[in-house]
């Protein structure tokens, strides 16, 4: 079963701040937090302001209705006064009526029985009136009068005055309905005036609320979305390995509270980066180290067979010069070789030299690269390893492979890695000859290098996990589990991807791609 698997640049992070390690300046910026108003407390202010502006309005509201009220009431009453008024007119018209009719009659008492009615009649709405205006009622004393001396005295002469007398109240009683009408009317305006001022009051108090209203709601939710952009912003470029300068800190709520927690993130991120980058070269020496270490028997055995040569010669020389110059002709010379012992001398001279090579210090900032030499400096120092012996190195390079761009000890680390697991999968491989093969090639987009073996293969069980951290086939003591997980690191700082396929009993084949675009990637392979 063929089983492939593919990883690109996403990872993940976990970051902790400890609020103990923060800065001084951090620490105070959010003791001040603390002291602020949060988001439901602002919200709380909010709310309440509003129910006092609309209890007020309603205050308001209720003492125009009062007033109203009042006017209506007052309104009321002129009516009811009005009537009143009237109904006197009528009775006093009624009453000279009344004498007009039986002034002349032949009938005298009966005439002054009809009088004494109206009499009584306009006695009663007088007593009426003066009750309802005890001030600004009209006089009628000397009605009153007048009508007592014709019911003492019915004659032409009496009659005739009290109908004077009631012409002239009822006079009076005129200009005091008007005056009521007058004053009916003006309560009328005033009654309209104020509810049209009340209704347009209470509107525009109203709407000059609710617009209020809505232009605090809206600042505040136009910089809190602002605020927000700009918390996501910094938390993208942060996920990105972008760090920049910590937000600027312009509010003291939970939106505050948060900008500190995500600068605080970026600066432990920060740190944290920097500490794995120093980690991960400690790690990375100690591997060259350790691969030096299981190479050394090896290059012992490579330097030793021509130092076994060369001492051999040495040898045959010394004994031929001290058996005296007859035995150093040029006969018997010819067998010392000298070329030989420099070939041999050239051949250790280059196994140091790559020895020196490999243990030294690189240059950690990225630069271009020839990956075909960095491929065949690596393969050539793991030539040494004893394993390699029985195993076929082939090349396959592209000689018009494109550079990339890199950090050289990094890239050895991973084609190391790379090729240490390709010999592991080669061991105790039967019925085929164990060969690796190292290719390299490129398109207009990308280069790439291959590593394959023929070995074991890997099922998909196994290669759904080949990058997880500490996960390893390999017997304890033999393999950690992060060779892998840190090729995968250095490919996502570098913008790579790694295809690994594998087919179990067949081989596997590892596939690295480079971008070509090397200016989006030069400042992340700088970890």
């Amino acid at each position: 079963m063929n089983s492939t698997t593919s990883v690109e640049a996403p990872g993940t992070f976990d970051a902790t701040a400890n609020s103990g390690q923060r800065p001084i300046r951090e620490r105070r910026a959010t003791a001040r937090l603390d002291l602020a108003l949060s988001v439901r407390t602002k919200g709380l202010i909010l709310f309440c302001t509003l129910i006092v502006y609309s209890v007020l309005i309603a205050w308001f509201a209720f003492h125009q209705k009062g007033l109203l009220l009042r006017d209506f009431e007052a309104i009321q009453s002129a009516l009811e006064t009005e009537a009143m008024l009237k109904q006197v007119d009528a009775s006093t018209f009624h009453a000279i009526a009344a004498i007009s009719a039986n002034i002349d009659s032949s009938d005298r008492e009966a005439g002054m029985r009809r009088i004494q009615m109206h009499h009584q009649l306009f006695l009663s709405r007088q007593a009426i009136l003066v009750h309802q205006f005890p001030k600004g009622s009209p006089n009628a004393s000397h009605l009153i009068a007048a009508f007592e001396a014709a019911n003492k005295n019915p004659s032409t002469v009496n009659l005739k005055l009290l109908t004077a007398e009631l012409i002239e109240w009822e006079a009076d009683l005129t200009r005091l309905i008007e005056r009521v009408q007058e004053n009916r009317k003006t309560l009328s305006e005033r009654y309209r005036q104020r509810a049209d001022s009340s209704a347009m009051t209470v509107f525009w108090l109203g709407a000059m609320g609710l617009g209020l209203l809505g232009a605090v709601i809206g600042l505040f939710f136009r910089r809190l979305a602002i605020d927000l952009r700009s918390l996501r912003n910094k938390a993208l470029e942060t996920v990105n390995g972008v760090r920049g300068q910590p937000i600027l800190i312009t509010r003291r709520d939970e939106v505050g509270h948060l900008t500190t927690a995500i600068n605080s993130m970026a600066h432990t991120l920060d740190r944290h980066e920097k500490d794995l980058m120093l980690e991960r070269q400690k790690y990375f020496h100690q591997e060259k180290m350790a691969a030096i270490g299981t190479l050394a028997a090896g290059i012992t055995h490579e330097i030793g067979n021509p130092i076994a040569a060369i001492s051999g010669i040495a040898q045959e020389m010394v004994e031929r010069r001290a058996a005296g110059p007859s035995s150093c002709t040029s006969e018997t010379c010819m067998g010392c070789q000298p070329e030989l012992i420099y070939a041999q001398t050239l051949r250790l001279a280059a196994i140091t030299r790559e020895i020196s090579d490999f243990a030294s210090p690189r240059v950690v900032e990225p630069q271009l690269l020839d990956l075909n030499a960095q491929l065949r400096s690596t393969a050539s120092l793991i030539r040494y390893d004893k394993r390699l012996q029985h195993i076929t190195l082939r090349f396959e390079l592209d000689s018009q492979l494109p550079a990339i761009h890199g950090v050289a000890d990094q890239l050895t680390q991973v084609i190391m890695n790379l090729l240490i697991n390709a010999v592991d999968a080669l061991e105790g491989v039967q019925g085929r000859t164990p060969t690796i093969t190292i290719a390299t090639s490129a398109d207009a987009h990308r280069a790439w290098m291959v590593i394959a073996d023929n070995g074991c293969g890997m099922g998909s069980g196994v290669l759904n996990r080949v990058f997880e951290a500490f996960f390893t086939t390999k017997p304890a003591g033999k393999g950690t589990g992060l060779g892998l997980s840190l090729c995968y690191s250095i490919a996502k700082t570098h913008g790579a991807t790694i295809e690994i396929d594998s087919t179990p009993g067949v081989g596997t084949r590892v596939h690295v791609y480079f971008p070509l675009n090397n200016s989006l990637h030069s400042e992340a392979c700088a970890l």
